[in-house]
């Protein structure tokens, strides 16, 4: 049996998911935390690119982030033998920009689109600047101007919705796109708005991409903004033929709420008559304490059923603050070891960024190896690709994850048009060097890799998303918070065993680990302080530690110190987090 088969037996065992996967047209499958949506997804994608899309048609699967679409190509990559080209799997700003704008946007008559660049931050701000001055002038009190501008971007507003915000607000969002568009540049909301704009008024347009992708596959639906739904629909519900559309998602677990996302839209779509909805009820990853304790949290009508006996949660009350949580944190991870828990089976996960620093300093000086993603540049593919040069080259390569003949692949689609044999040999010459002992920084490493052919490939406009991260990361290499970083030290950024995992509730979603520690469970701090008289907010902050504690299999700890610790050394006094009391736990 092979392994696609053997895929398809195991989705027969459950009645919903077999349900899904044989559902013909369009299907909408709600998915609770562990309940294998991603093996669904990805199964019935291979499924139909093997037995129900003819070659040289394709399929697109579109998801919100770098981290989550590797996970896909990565599991698509066992089931899908290489070299289907039409295959698409991405970002939603990736699909808008290399299967949308850059095809389509010349011959739907709007060449400065296919010109255009993504603008770095720099340029960003600066075009916002200017925009807000000139239409509100110097001494106007322009402070939530711009998160206005943005709050309507990101949701596709209309000229009603805008007008709320008063004329000066839409005129200056018009001067900010103007000033972008002078400098062949766009930002990635307007990235989205554009292919939007292509497929909704060009038949042309959703015509050959309906003929491309006959199939489009969209995972986590409730956290991805309006705009993917107006494309969504465009394909899948309009005039000119129509994408067969199946996607997962749960409202419960959205969490990205700045990004405009609503949870809601998912519900919309499930509620269409042409669409057949198919809830899963098993969680298949927490034992079943974790389940009570989770849904007692997300307050939900429909069951979620657990296979596994078992699950552990606690409840640790820290009086001498954050510091005092980190040392308990400390405590928790030396008893998890003890009991045979790999450290990459353990997560600390907090609220902000500044707390999982602090969480990985006192770590690191109690020699628990801890790695803690900063801000230092975004996750991208080539990022992503970068780093994984680095761990392939310096960690035991047994031990890695990574393997040489997936690096050449990533190289390949990063360079593109100007990939030669001759530079996958190269490539290989080059981390073999490493190995042996040559001496070189991480940046180093990121100018070598620019050089054998990275950086013509990121030079083509559909690939300027990529090249402006790339350039984040070489600017902290060179000038930020990673200047004079190693390439061990690189390495150990894209290291995958035998360390704790620090991560920030929203960054938490879409993992799973045996033990759980969720550290700042202080009222005032989630819920935050200005969540609390904003239901939207509220239930959203209340999301977010549902996911934390749906992230474990086997044990949830949590701690609070009934007052808050700021970024800027300041406290608030509370109690602890009213989420603990909605659960039962104190």
């Amino acid at each position: 049996m092979n392994r696609l088969s053997e895929s398809i037996a195991q989705l027969r065992h459950n009645p919903q998911q077999a349900k899904a996967f044989e559902t013909q047209g369009h299907c909408v499958v709600l998915a609770p935390p562990g309940s294998g949506k991603t093996k669904l997804l990805t199964t019935r994608l291979a499924y139909d690119l093997f037995n129900t899309i003819p070659s040289p048609h394709g399929a697109a699967c579109i998801t919100l982030t770098n981290a989550a679409a590797d996970e896909l190509r990565r599991r698509l990559d066992v089931l899908v033998p290489p070299g289907r080209s039409s295959l698409f799997v991405g970002t939603v700003h990736s699909f808008a920009l290399r299967r949308v704008i850059a095809p389509f946007a010349a011959v739907a008559g709007r060449p400065d689109l296919a010109r255009a660049s993504i603008g770095s931050d720099a340029q960003i701000n600066g075009a916002y600047e200017e925009a807000i001055g000139a239409v509100f002038g110097s001494r106007a009190d322009t402070r939530h101007i711009r998160s206005t501008i943005e709050f309507h971007r990101k949701r596709l507003s209309s000229d009603d919705q805008w007008s709320r915000s008063g004329h000066k607000t839409l005129a200056a969002a018009r001067k900010y796109e103007a000033k972008l568009a002078e400098q062949e540049l766009i930002d990635f909301d307007g990235v989205v708005a554009a292919a939007v704009e292509l497929v909704e008024k060009h038949e042309l347009v959703r015509r050959a991409l309906i003929a491309r992708f006959p199939c489009l596959y969209v995972d986590e639906y409730q956290d991805l903004a309006p705009g993917l739904d107006r494309l969504v629909r465009a394909m899948c519900f309009g005039q000119s033929g129509s994408a067969t559309l199946f996607t997962v998602g749960d409202p419960e677990q959205a969490v990205f709420g700045w990004t405009g996302s609503r949870p809601e839209l998912l519900a919309e779509l499930a509620g269409l008559p042409d669409v057949t909805a198919v809830p899963l009820e098993i969680n298949y990853r927490c034992g079943k304490e974790i389940i009570r304790v989770a849904d007692r949290v997300r307050k939900g009508t429909s069951p979620v059923v657990g296979q596994r006996d078992g699950g552990h949660v606690s409840v640790n009350y820290c009086p001498d603050g954050f510091a005092g949580q980190c040392r308990s944190v400390v405590a928790a991870v030396r008893n998890a070891v003890a009991d045979d828990v790999a450290l990459h089976e353990i997560v600390v996960i907090c609220l902000r960024n500044d707390q999982c620093k602090r969480v990985a300093e006192t770590l690191r000086a109690s020699n628990i190896p801890a790695f803690v993603r900063g801000a230092e540049y975004r996750q991208s593919t080539s990022t992503a690709f970068v780093e994984a040069c680095a761990a392939w080259s310096t960690l035991d390569r047994e031990r890695s994850n990574y393997r040489l003949a997936d690096l050449l692949g990533q190289w390949r689609n990063l360079v593109g048009p100007m990939w030669t044999r001759e530079q996958d040999v190269a490539l290989a010459e080059l981390l073999m060097s490493l190995d042996s002992g040559e001496q070189m920084t991480a940046h180093d490493l990121l100018e070598r890799l620019l050089e054998l052919g990275l950086a013509r490939g990121l030079q083509r406009p559909s690939m300027s998303d990529e090249a402006l991260i790339l350039a984040e990361m070489k600017k902290s290499l060179t000038e930020g918070a990673l200047v004079g970083l190693t390439i061990k030290g690189l390495a150990e950024r894209a290291r995958k065993v035998d360390r704790v995992e620090v991560t920030t509730m929203t960054s938490s979603k879409g993992l799973e680990f045996d033990v759980v520690l969720i550290v700042g469970l202080d009222d005032k701090g989630i819920p935050h302080f200005k969540s609390i008289y904003n239901p939207a907010e509220l239930a959203e902050d209340r999301r977010k530690f549902y996911v934390s504690i749906t992230r474990a299999r086997n044990q949830v700890h949590m701690f609070y110190s009934e007052f808050v610790e700021w970024a800027s050394g300041k406290t608030t006094t509370a109690g602890p987090s009213r989420f603990l009391s909605e659960a039962g736990l104190l």
